[in-house]
């Protein structure tokens, strides 16, 4: 390793890479960044109430390395509002339908049928697994993308070249 690519290393500012916006972001600096989260978001979720609120202030970091990968891509940062749209209007459509299945079919509700209640519940659960899917499909796709080679609208190329 050379001095240089060692002094990279050491400077790397991960408040910028987790608070910030602005700029752009390396596909292997996205995943550190995302396993952080996902480490600290683990972690918080064993302990009740903070964890919640722990939970609540990691969207912000998500959001900010998601788009910082998107901007190195040439892309809009808004675009990382899709899979966030797609999943609230999913769910609700979801609960609808588990709500309305409920409604129109409360008598196989009262016999406790597992066949009936998985049934009524089973279209809803179908919906859920495609919502995961679009917001794995969505990381995958800023994850594992190539970025734009030299500078973009956005910033300078965060490889260097």
């Amino acid at each position: 390793m050379t001095t240089e690519n060692s002094h990279q290393i050491q400077s790397f500012d991960w408040q910028k890479l987790l608070f910030s916006f602005e700029g752009r972001t390396r596909r292997s600096h996205f995943w550190i960044g995302w396993l952080i989260c996902l480490g600290v978001g683990v972690v918080s979720g064993w302990i009740p109430l903070i964890g919640g609120l722990i939970s609540l202030a990691l969207i912000w970091p998500n959001l900010a390395i998601a788009v910082k990968r998107l901007h190195d891509m040439g892309q809009s940062g808004w675009l990382v509002a899709v899979p966030w749209v797609v999943s609230i209007v999913g769910t609700i459509a979801a609960v609808s339908m588990i709500g309305f299945s409920a409604v129109t079919n409360a008598a196989a509700l009262e016999n406790e049928d597992p066949a009936a209640i998985l049934g009524l519940i089973g279209p809803a659960f179908g919906l859920v697994g495609l919502l995961l899917l679009v917001n794995i499909g969505f990381m995958l796709w800023i994850g594992l993308s190539d970025g734009q080679r030299g500078e973009n609208r956005f910033g300078p190329n965060p490889k260097g070249s």
